[in-house]
């Protein structure tokens, strides 16, 4: 026999065996409930008001003449049923189940089994047609929440689900609120209260009362009119206790029987509050003759105030004002409509000084202040009630974290709010090596340059405007298309690196170095994140660079937007800034001629001083910071004297004289608290400014400080950090 023919009998006698196995029955009804009445716990469900359940086949799939089992469960319910598996008709009449139980004359019902309270069993068998099969479910609510009936269909026709057929709800009645309003100052109005039954004629007939309690330092001011249930009520004239805490509103309800469950409508309702009345959430006290006892919040006082928001907090790049540094929508609203911004002022919006506005937003209503980093919102005589807008920023270089806007003015209490985060165009890494002080062609590390996203080093001009605040006039290109590298004074390049793009698409042209600076020419924009190598990198250091770390500034045209020489905050858009990141390139371990290796670095508004000798750093803590005062740097005395190796056994201390004395080698100083006279070696030196105590610590401006230490003291403005050398 050949092979194929071998391999066709095995695979129909794989189909015959399949096709012979016995399939499972496929679930094929559609299954319902009449209605979902809202009861009590407790509340008995009897054959003539029970919720039915319908099983109804569909598209004739249910095989006659066999029949199928499935299981009918309650939960929050139990079968009313006796002993012998009847159900109670009412509360003193049974019935038998297969009489209720209604599978029409296409079915016969087979067999009925309780198992305990929640079980119901069922078989039944299909004779011809369709099958329906009605079900009332007489039962007694036992619990709060969904009562539902579960069908198992168990492997039979029949589908499985969970059904819903009444909602037990503690109590006679459910008290809610359609909304909690917010007011300011003394009045607020209500929204709709609503008092709904929790079954039919829970609320009752004819005369009821339902009294509405505020708490302490409230007091009803109107009483609105009902509406839903109430056929007359006492409102046609001042329902009782008008001006009081509690109010008690008299309601007709009628005679008559109610076949759905019943609603009263609460609306108009006004309440006051005193002066010294708390703000927060209003709590009402509900209660009443058939009312079940709530608390219910019906509204919140407010203080006069408005809230500020940003939609998104966005990333927007140091360097840059084009029109992608733009903010996410900003919002300055009134908490309560009409209450807070006083009319004829203005709101006032103020962002660090490391940013400024490029623009003003569109409206009369905007403008920007003398420094470009204020924005004022003329409110007018008729104030909105909130405005929305959103801002180009100019970011300086080198900076980065929280833009964060300080808000107030026009009734505002100030408060701030992180509007966006700047970020830098880019990363630089480096393995920071030893240099010496004097050596030509000294090797020094490779510098990794990598964008933060794609188009971050950009071959793009920027374009100055005659009026930039409003993006016009007489437009000048002003931008390098380069990217630099600055090394310290002192220290040159000894030739050109390599420099190559090992990561992205971005194109640069042939470096050059000119003494301390690299230039790489940007030849084209990245459309992928980049990154460029500078390798092979030689370095010559004169002898007047100081022993301790350096640091290299990456910057030019091709990463900084918003650079201009010598501009102030009044400038628009630009800064005087042309780095956006400073980094440790090597540490020199050699000192220069003359110079010792103790070196100090103390931080304005910083407990934290850092000290170098013979090449390690080492981070010290001071219980008093540096700070400016007059103009003038003051430095703490003894922690200075520290750094510089005097031991706080040479520091005296007389608290008779408030005087200070320090001895440093052959050198003894003093100075005293109060008086501007020095006295060194005991020769008088006449100060412009006294000493004076700060946190326990005796404070001198760091010109004197140089002379009565025997110290080269070095002010650093935009580092605002003193270094102290001996």
């Amino acid at each position: 026999m050949k092979r194929s023919t071998k391999k066709l009998i095995a695979i129909l006698c794989v189909a015959f065996f399949i096709l012979s196995m016995a399939v499972p029955a496929f679930a094929t009804s559609k299954n319902t409930v009449n209605k979902v009445p809202q009861v009590k716990d407790e509340h008995p469900f009897y054959e003539d008001d029970a919720p039915v359940l319908t099983i109804k086949e569909e598209n004739e799939s249910i095989s006659t003449g066999k029949a199928f089992q499935f299981e009918l469960r309650l939960k929050n319910a139990k079968w009313l049923k006796d002993d012998a598996g009847n159900f109670k008709k009412d509360e003193n009449t049974t019935v038998a189940a297969a009489s209720v139980i209604d599978v029409g004359s296409n079915a016969t019902i087979k067999a009925i089994k309780f198992y305990g309270d929640n079980i119901l069993s069922l078989e039944v068998m299909k004779n011809a047609g369709d099958l329906t099969i009605k079900v009332p479910l007489i039962s007694k609510v036992d619990g709060e929440g969904n009562v539902e009936v579960e069908v198992d269909g168990r492997d039979s026709p029949i589908s499985s689900g969970t059904y819903v057929y009444a909602v037990s709800a503690a109590g006679k009645t459910i008290t809610s609120i359609s909304k909690v309003n917010k007011f300011a100052g003394r009045t607020g109005e209500l929204a709709l209260i609503r008092i709904d039954e929790t079954r039919i004629g829970s609320l009752g007939t004819s005369n009821q009362a339902i009294k509405l309690k505020l708490p302490p330092k409230f007091v009803w001011s109107k009483a609105g009119k009902p509406s839903g249930l109430p056929t007359t009520s006492d409102y046609s004239t001042t329902p009782a206790g008008i001006d009081t805490r509690t109010l008690t509103l008299t309601v007709n309800l009628g005679t008559a029987s109610r076949t759905a469950r019943g609603s009263i409508f609460l609306e108009g309702l006004e309440i006051t509050a005193d002066r010294d009345a708390p703000y927060g959430d209003v709590v009402v006290d509900v209660d009443g003759d058939n009312i079940t006892a709530t608390e219910l919040v019906v509204a919140k006082r407010m203080e006069y105030e408005a809230e500020v928001t940003v939609k998104e907090v966005k990333e927007l790049v140091a360097g840059r004002w084009d029109s992608d540094n733009k903010t996410a929508k900003i919002k300055i609203e009134e908490k309560v409509k009409g209450s807070s911004f006083i009319a004829n002022r203005e709101i006032a919006v103020i962002l660090p000084e490391w940013v400024k506005i490029a623009k003003a937003p569109t409206g009369s209503e905007y403008s920007l202040g003398s420094k470009k980093n204020e924005l004022y919102i003329d409110v007018g005589k008729t104030p909105a009630s909130k405005y929305e807008f959103e801002l180009v920023l100019s970011i300086e270089a080198d900076q980065s974290g929280d833009i964060v806007a300080e808000v107030s003015g026009a009734g505002i209490e100030k408060q701030e709010v992180v509007i966006a985060k700047a970020v830098a165009p880019i990363t630089a890494e480096v393995a920071a090596t030893d240099l010496k002080i004097g050596v030509q062609n000294q090797p020094a590390p490779d510098i990794i340059i990598t964008e933060t996203k794609k188009g971050m080093i950009d071959d793009g001009a920027l374009d100055v405007y005659t009026n930039t605040s409003e993006y016009s006039g007489t437009k000048t290109d002003v931008s390098s298309r380069e990217l630099t590298v600055t090394l310290p004074s002192g220290i040159d390049f000894a030739s050109a690196p390599d420099v190559e793009v090992t990561e992205g698409n971005l194109e640069i042209g042939k470096a050059k170095v000119s003494k301390n600076v690299l230039t790489i020419p940007i030849t084209s924009t990245s459309t992928k994140p980049s990154t460029i190598k500078i390798s092979d990198v030689k370095l010559t250091l004169d002898r007047t660079v100081p022993e301790g770390e350096f640091k290299a500034n990456i910057g030019g045209g091709a990463l900084v937007k918003n650079y201009e020489y010598n501009v102030g905050m009044k400038a628009p858009v630009t800064f005087d800034k042309n780095r956006v990141v400073r980094f440790v390139f090597a540490n020199v371990i050699t000192p220069a001629p003359g110079e010792t290796r103790a070196t100090s670095v103390f931080t304005i508004g910083s407990t934290t001083y850092t000290v170098i000798e013979q090449n390690q750093t080492v981070e010290k803590t001071m219980d008093v910071a540096p700070y400016i005062k007059d103009g003038r740097t003051f430095l703490p005395l003894r922690y200075v004297a520290n750094a510089l190796g005097v031991d706080d056994d040479n520091i005296i201390w007389d608290p008779v004289t408030k005087a200070v004395t320090i001895f440093k080698g052959d050198r003894i100083a003093q100075v005293t608290i109060g008086s501007k006279t020095m006295l060194v070696n005991g020769v008088t030196i006449n100060m412009d400014v006294a000493p004076e105590i700060t946190d326990g610590r005796t404070m001198l401006p760091i010109r004197w400080m140089g002379q009565a230490l025997g110290a080269t003291i070095d002010w650093d403005a935009e580092a605002r950090s003193v270094t102290v050398k001996q």
